[in-house]
């Protein structure tokens, strides 16, 4: 069963650029304009805005948001068009967020971050356990860079451990991680400005143990009819292959395997998405806990729900409000 909720946010003009629910799924972190404000779920699983929430400059507005690991605390992180601010809650004095370090990227004029996602509970060298962040921007030279955390008890000190640039004439859109205590990937998102009609790739990134680096292995997926506006790896409760969700002119979704420094697509015929209803511009996935199915927004404003038999076939839509169309 599917239940909708609609959080009424009683701002006007204020425009809603990011939301990020925590690993839990009990916290929401919804941010718009110069503010984040924070969401909890009750016992009648009805969600409630917290009374102490973040805010900024009203110069700044914010672009993403994402939670940290729970092991790592209420830890969030979030991205202006040229910062990166770390913040962390704190029971002290009735609770509060706390700035633990801002980051100075670059001018606005020069680049744009399009996305800050932390790892999860591993990350680079899987044997320990670390807190890494990575974010991607837009410019002549698109990067993606790798920090990681010196000291997780302060979260104030932070080194680059990896710079990759996309070579002209592709830039960085979106990222996503997957990791385990056996590999580290990131699924990178690019847009092809150099043609007259966008295009795009999803880039594979693998973090190799013996050299200690992230080296580059493949294209996952591509995109002829526009640039890639989101990525999200399915969670992998012991499968022997890995499933991508590409957004873009139309939702791809690829199963695959790696083989040395390249990968091998699987299960084909599974990858097709109903035709009928993939004719949409695709904004952003989702996947469920256990990566069977998929949610998706577009264009046209609604709100698909996916699932895999023998293709990916949407099974529900509904709109904003909850209401089926």
């Amino acid at each position: 069963m599917v239940v909708s909720s609609v959080l009424q946010q009683k701002y006007p003009g204020y425009c809603v650029k990011d939301v990020a629910i925590n690993w839990h799924g009990t916290k929401m972190a919804v941010c718009s304009n110069n503010c984040v404000d924070i969401w909890s779920k009750n016992n009648q699983d009805q969600w409630i805005k917290e009374p102490v929430g973040i805010d900024l400059d009203k110069s700044k507005v914010i672009q993403r948001v994402t939670w940290t690991h729970p092991e790592f605390g209420q830890v969030l992180a979030m991205s202006t068009l040229n910062e990166i601010t770390i913040w962390e809650f704190t029971a002290d004095s009735g609770g509060s967020w706390i700035n633990r370090t801002t980051q100075t990227i670059s001018e606005p004029r020069h680049l744009v971050i399009n996305d800050v996602k932390f790892s999860p509970a591993y990350s680079g060298v899987v044997k320990n356990r670390n807190l890494e962040l990575a974010y991607c921007t837009d410019s002549g030279q698109g990067q993606l860079k790798i920090w990681r955390c010196k000291n997780a008890n302060d979260l104030k000190d932070w080194e680059i451990v990896k710079e990759i640039n996309a070579k002209e004439p592709f830039t960085f859109t979106c990222l996503d991680w997957y990791v385990s205590p056996s590999e580290s990937l990131i699924a990178v998102g690019t847009v092809d400005n150099s043609v007259r009609e966008q295009q795009g790739q999803v880039r594979l990134y693998e973090y190799d143990t013996q050299r200690q680096d992230w080296l580059f292995r493949d294209v996952v997926a591509k995109s002829l009819n526009s640039k890639v506006y989101d990525v999200s790896f399915a969670p992998n409760p012991g499968r022997s292959f890995h499933t991508v969700a590409v957004a873009a002119s139309d939702l791809q979704v690829k199963s695959f395997r790696l083989e040395g420094d390249r990968i091998s697509l699987v299960r084909e015929k599974e990858n097709v998405v109903d035709e009928q209803e993939n004719r949409v511009q695709v904004w952003k996935v989702s996947w469920s806990c256990l990566g069977t199915s998929l949610c998706t927004t577009g264009d046209d404003g609604l709100l698909r729900m996916w699932k895999n038999s023998a293709h990916w076939e949407c099974t529900r839509k509904l709109k904003w409000n909850g209401v089926e169309p």
